[in-house]
């Protein structure tokens, strides 16, 4: 038996030697991937229906009604990533994660679908496009993460879509909803 290098204890070294990197579980890394799968299959059907709907009419006016029912159904599916934050399943913040989640949730439920007049305003359009393809990156780099096999392409297309993310319109579209808003209680009043 060897003698533990010097300034070092026995259990020290075996200790440090013990530490991996911690991780989801077996049963947890299966979920999440079967998770992310779908929301990117999600997107992705999302994806197409604008690209489909373009195709169709010829503008870009109106495409919201297009992908309405998948866009609530997915981006109401995202809740479960706070779920995951909270049970410790990932290793992000579940305030952060909270308040990206509920915001996209407000826009998509409060906002847009309360509201009929913005459904239509390109606004919309801005940021059903920016989310569709942060997600369909999103969650195919989660995938592959989770795999341990990242393609080079999704790391670049990750760093460039920030800028994209960054752009949206949001605030217009509240803008817009808000002024609805204050002429529809001005009929009601």
């Amino acid at each position: 038996m060897s003698a533990p290098a010097m300034g070092t204890s026995k259990t020290a070294h075996t200790d440090s030697s013990n530490k991996k990197k911690k991780g989801p579980g077996t049963l947890a890394t299966a979920y999440l991937v079967i998770y992310n799968v779908v929301m990117t299959a999600g997107w992705l059907v999302i994806a197409v229906g604008l690209v489909r709907a373009y195709l169709a009419r010829g503008s870009y006016h109106g495409l919201y009604y297009s992908i309405e029912k998948p866009l609530k159904f997915f981006q109401t599916g995202a809740l479960l990533e706070i779920l995951h934050c909270a049970v410790g399943i990932v290793p992000s913040s579940v305030v952060l994660t909270g308040f990206q989640v509920m915001s996209r949730v407000f826009l998509t439920w409060a906002v847009t679908h309360s509201v009929r007049e913005v459904q239509s305003e390109d606004s919309v359009l801005l940021f059903v496009v920016a989310w569709t393809v942060t997600e369909i990156i999103r969650y195919s780099f989660y995938t592959f993460s989770l795999l341990n096999h990242l393609p080079y392409l999704i790391k670049v297309e990750l760093n460039g879509n920030k800028q994209l993310y960054n752009k949206t319109d949001s605030l217009s579209t509240i803008h817009i909803f808000l002024k609805h808003e204050k002429a529809f209680r001005g009929v009601q009043n």
